[in-house]
């Protein structure tokens, strides 16, 4: 079975792990420290802050932000839970905002009706770069799936707004097991998240505010630290599958779409279905020729965990409906990749009736 993903571990990954446990230094250590600063460099910000997850993440930066109870902040409907569970959580009301039909991040002018908004929230929605929303206050850059990716600025992904978060889990760029961190350019707002990361901690027996413990392990610094090493080589090699399939699947599927200008770094390759071919069905008959899919992302608003928006969210539910999620990692072979795009288009092909069906170029 060809894998959605597959994490790009190998020996040197293994022994910066094995040192790491032989130092018997295992919690936030100068190796988590590295993984901060090569973050940072390559994001092109001041200051990084490793915690325990991509969702811890985003909880921290607005809890020091001073997001509280019955603040609102701006949320793209599509996207995973974690944005706007972790506002949720601080008592905050999601406000949510629809996406672009081509690009699936929330466009510029979607938040400019929420001046009043705490703060905002800008997703790379699969590491395909957003742009700067209309918005006067905060801003948070939900980067989770985009290290590596460029801005239309030129800018990498990571340096939009007051402050970035970004996740490390297996399907991500690179990954730490679990893992996130924060990046910023505002010194205090860097205290602030060491210190809620850490118990509250701000000094040997002095504790700021009541906080959890959402620290990153030094194995998983390790981890980070030879990742970032490899992260052009990975980046590399995803884009060079990503054109290939997404060659040879032009005209059996629609595809996400990057701003003018703007570079993608190719975390999920996302399609939408064509009108009439059921997802569940698609999914089944691709699994039988050794190809695992799966669902693409999540529409907010049908969670049942929040308010229903009044405005309408039919781009979200478009893709949300007729999206999914296809192989595509660092290791595929061009065999893995060949099969990948030959079940793709059977499949549709089939689905479709065979004789309606567009037919795509030559394997890539």
């Amino acid at each position: 079975m060809i894998p959605l993903a597959r994490p790009a571990l190998g020996d040197r990954e293994v022994d910066a792990v094995a040192a790491v446990l032989r130092s018997g230094m295992l919690v936030q250590g100068p190796l988590v420290e590295r993984f901060e600063a090569l973050l940072a460099e390559r994001c092109a910000r001041r200051f990084g802050v490793a915690v325990s997850s991509g969702t811890a993440a985003l909880q921290l930066t607005f809890r020091a932000l001073g997001v509280g109870r019955e603040d609102a902040v701006v949320v793209p409907a599509l996207t995973w839970p974690s944005p706007a569970h972790a506002a949720a959580e601080l008592g905050a009301r999601v406000r949510l905002v629809d996406v672009d039909p081509a690009e699936w991040n929330a466009p510029p002018e979607a938040y400019a009706k929420h001046a009043d908004a705490a703060a905002a929230v800008v997703i790379d929605q699969f590491g395909n770069p957003a742009r700067p929303p209309h918005f006067e206050g905060p801003v948070v850059e939900d980067a989770a799936c985009a290290l590596g990716s460029l801005l239309a600025s030129g800018r990498p992904c990571g340096s939009l707004g007051v402050a970035s978060c970004f996740s490390f889990h297996p399907r991500k760029i690179l990954t730490t097991g679990e893992g996130g961190a924060i990046l910023t350019d505002d010194e205090g707002l860097a205290e602030e998240l060491r210190s809620l990361r850490n118990h509250g901690l701000e000094g040997p027996g002095r504790f700021r505010r009541p906080a959890a413990n959402h620290r990153l392990t030094e194995m998983q610094g390790a981890l980070g630290v030879e990742q970032m090493g490899r992260l052009d080589d990975l980046l590399a090699r995803r884009h060079t599958h990503a054109v290939a399939l997404r060659d040879a699947l032009e005209g059996h599927v629609e595809l996400q779409v990057a701003a003018e200008g703007a570079r993608p770094n190719h975390q999920t390759l996302g399609a939408i279905l064509p009108e009439g071919v059921d997802r569940d069905t698609f999914l089944e008959r691709l699994r039988e020729l050794g190809v695992q899919g799966g669902r693409l992302s999540y529409a907010l608003h049908r969670l049942h965990t929040l308010p229903r928006p009044d405005e309408s969210l039919e781009v979200t539910e478009r893709v949300v409906d007729r999206g999914v999620a296809l192989p595509l990692f660092p290791s595929m072979s061009e065999a893995e990749r060949r099969t990948v795009a030959d079940a793709v288009r059977s499949t549709i092909d089939t689905l479709r009736g065979g004789s309606d069906a567009t037919q795509g170029g030559a394997s890539g």
